[in-house]
């Protein structure tokens, strides 16, 4: 028997997020996913009259393709993946892993090469489609937040499938005050940043891109900020755990950063993926 909560969550993914359509085709990109969603979430997109195309790939195999991966190898994914995006009116990708740290021993420079090369694909995605990505709820991230698994998949499908609709509208008051907004300074433990977000605009976030979801976004004109602030939780990028991370800003550029893994954390910041200007910077601590 199907887990009620599984069809409560493709539900959401298909009707709401991506609002799928008579006829649309969709990628389906799951990444250690069960099967049993994988399946629930094609069935659903069957129901709403769209197309499904699933990818299902496994995080130990994609470290041994970035662990022998060139500018060639690179090159022809992109030209395969970016083939098919440009046949998709919609994205969804479930990405879970039993091993968060499963990347921690690629080299810096296979990541970055790949990222790079492969970033025309990312791009269509975000621009030409409508698409929703989350993370799957594993073992692995239930340790991280040090509950058991059993409590930790309760707590994700319980904010992963709530009414997004309603918080959508209880957040409009917020978006309204942000785009009036000109100075910006966020002042805590570690932390005095100051910048603008005049003219920038503010983005609700609720639900139709990211799950789970519920900010108020802008982005700081590129060259106003300035200060330092540091992030007082750990955070998983490329495999790595970055814990105590403090990132100093002058005129819009990081000019120091300091974690437990330094030079890991700067690699990351001088690639495109975590460019050190602050407009750029997606890191996602």
């Amino acid at each position: 028997m199907t887990d009620p909560r599984y069809q409560k969550l493709a539900r959401l993914l298909v009707k709401y997020s991506t609002g799928l359509k008579q006829g649309e085709r969709i990628l389906l990109d799951m990444i250690d996913v069960p099967d049993e969603f994988t399946i629930e979430l094609i069935r659903t997109v069957r129901a709403a009259g769209a197309t499904p195309f699933a990818e299902v790939r496994h995080t130990r195999v994609s470290r041994e393709l970035l662990l022998g991966t060139n500018e060639k190898h690179a090159a022809q994914v992109r030209d395969l993946e970016l083939f098919r995006m440009k046949r998709m009116q919609a994205y969804i990708a479930v990405r879970g892993s039993a091993n968060a740290s499963e990347n921690s021993d690629v080299p810096g420079e296979r990541m970055q090469l790949y990222s790079r090369v492969l970033r025309p694909v990312l791009d269509w995605r975000v621009n030409k489609t409508r698409w929703c990505v989350l993370r799957w709820p594993t073992s692995s991230m239930a340790q991280a937040a040090g509950m058991s698994t059993e409590a930790f998949e309760n707590l994700y499908f319980d904010v992963c499938t709530m009414d997004y609709a309603r918080m959508a509208r209880a957040m409009v008051p917020l978006e309204r005050r942000m785009k009036r907004a000109d100075r910006v300074r966020l002042k805590a433990p570690g932390t005095d940043l100051t910048f603008s977000i005049k003219g920038i605009g503010a983005q609700m976030c609720k639900g139709d891109r990211n799950i789970p979801d519920g900010e108020v976004f802008s982005c700081p004109v590129k060259d106003s900020v300035d200060g330092v602030i540091q992030f007082n939780t750990p955070t998983i990028y490329a495999g790595t755990k970055f814990e105590n991370v403090r990132l100093e800003f002058k005129n819009g550029k990081i000019v120091k950063a300091t974690a437990n893994h330094v030079k890991r954390l700067n690699e990351i910041l001088d690639t495109d993926a975590g460019a050190r200007y602050v407009g750029e910077f997606s890191l996602g601590f």
